[in-house]
């Protein structure tokens, strides 16, 4: 089936964005990132308005009894291909960074502007309509399609646990939740917990999430003025309110902490700097800050796949003890307990710090040289006019992990403009154009069997 782009754009998009805007406006992250915590009403009301949507599409659907997750068929096939998309979001943070309500998402110079547009509500529903296209104009997959939608992608992944011990596994697939070409290899991803009692005379905390840069932390205790001037001198906000000093940094997705400006280990630096004793501090200021591959501890773990990052997203430190989170991305060929855990693990051992693992994640890798991989090139070079492009491998950890057979495929084309997981998180307008036209291709040849 060749697409006919003016007809897909021409009689979809509109109604792809129109959609998009809907699920957006629905602030879909959690408020509860206990295992087993229930469902928030608002991310309820995303996979129920999805759900809806392909129901009237015509697609045979199901949602979890306690809405972890949801699907939707369409065709008989023996063979299961998998689009699997989370319609769940990272929280919207300090809502002052925000130039606009991140849940009233608008269109302003040629962007769609709001929490989840790009990541990963917009990238969902050029895919449904994309397939939507298709299945009007007469295409007839040789696998039957399932969209499957997640509801804690950026938290615990519980609901792709709970689809995989209920439901059927694909036999191929893709998730629209990476990078443009295709990510033929994902990093290993480490979750641990840097712990400790400690009789500090101050307190801090901030961040909500493993996987995101920390962006505001709040400090209470002594020396407050000269923490906030050596931040000054240092080029790093802060401001006093209600008896605390609050340092400001740059929210940045977990894969990539050096875009981002992480507040937490700026102030730690900072209290290292004026003779304020922890060990925490002392252990951030030396290894942590702005060492984003540790090297001093780890040694090179660079591969082609790329190096060791790690990211803060969480930090409190009470009057008795500490925590203070860090997210790993791991080269593919390197081993994450032995290379990383265990290291670090003996490494605080004598430092008054315990390290407590939290969990491990599977890498992804797919030969460049697959099946796979190719045709999805081959359409990717068609739409794009890129023939140089190159399959890549990522540091991101997305839903291609939760099964067998699933690959990361779009939908960011440029990783230095990326805004997942940021303020004033946006995508262009003429991106999911370009992304609908590239999944309704790719469709035609990875749905058909050979």
């Amino acid at each position: 089936m060749n697409v006919n782009k003016e007809i897909l754009l021409g009689q979809y998009f509109d109604q792809a964005l129109e959609e998009t805007k809907k699920i957006v406006a629905m602030p879909s992250y959690r408020r509860d990132l206990k295992h087993g915590a229930p469902v928030h009403q608002d991310t309820k009301n995303v996979l129920n308005h999805c759900i809806d949507l392909l129901k009237g599409f015509g697609f045979k659907t199901f949602i979890a009894p306690d809405y972890r997750y949801g699907y939707a068929d369409y065709g008989n096939g023996d063979k299961l291909f998998g689009i699997i998309c989370h319609l769940d979001v990272v929280p919207p943070g300090n809502i002052d960074e925000w130039k606009t309500n991140p849940f009233e998402p608008i269109i302003e110079n040629g962007k769609l502007i709001g929490r989840g547009s790009f990541d990963d509500k917009g990238p969902t529903m050029m895919n449904i309509f994309a397939f939507k296209y298709l299945i009007d104009n007469g295409f007839k997959p040789d696998y039957k399609v399932r969209f499957i939608f997640g509801t804690s992608e950026e938290t615990n992944w519980e609901c792709m646990e709970a689809y995989v011990a209920n439901e059927q596994l694909c036999d191929l697939g893709y998730v629209p939740d990476g990078h443009f070409p295709v990510v033929y290899a994902e990093k290993w991803i480490a979750d641990v917990d840097l712990v400790g009692n400690f009789e500090s005379e101050f307190e801090l905390s901030g961040g909500e999430v493993y996987n995101a840069v920390n962006d505001l932390v709040k400090y209470s205790g002594p020396k407050t003025s000269e923490i906030a001037a050596w931040l000054k001198d240092n080029s790093i906000d802060s401001y006093e309110k209600d008896n605390y000093l609050f340092v400001k940094g740059i929210s940045a997705h977990g894969s990539l902490p050096f875009k981002g400006i992480s507040a937490s280990t700026w102030l730690l630096k900072a209290i290292d700097a004026v003779g304020l004793k922890h060990p925490l501090a002392q252990f951030v200021s030396k290894y942590g800050h702005l060492n984003f591959d540790m090297k001093e501890i780890f040694g090179d773990l660079k591969d082609e796949t790329g190096d060791l990052t790690a990211c803060n997203g969480i930090v409190n430190i009470s009057k008795r003890d500490f925590r203070f989170t860090i997210n790993f991305r791991i080269p593919c060929t390197r081993d994450p307990k032995k290379d990383v855990v265990d290291v670090l693990e003996k490494f605080v051992s004598d430092k008054n710090i315990e390290l407590k693992l939290i969990s491990i994640e599977d890498r992804v890798y797919f030969p460049k040289d697959s099946d796979v991989v190719k045709n999805i090139m081959e359409v990717y070079k068609e739409v794009t006019g890129d023939l140089k492009a190159e399959p890549i491998a990522i540091g991101g950890g997305t839903f291609a992990k939760s099964m067998p057979n699933m690959i990361a495929f779009g939908a960011e084309f440029d990783l230095n403009d990326s805004t997942m997981h940021a303020y004033n998180e946006y995508v262009k307008i003429d991106d999911l154009k370009k992304m609908m036209e590239i999944y309704a291709k790719s469709l035609v040849k990875l749905t058909k069997l050979k």
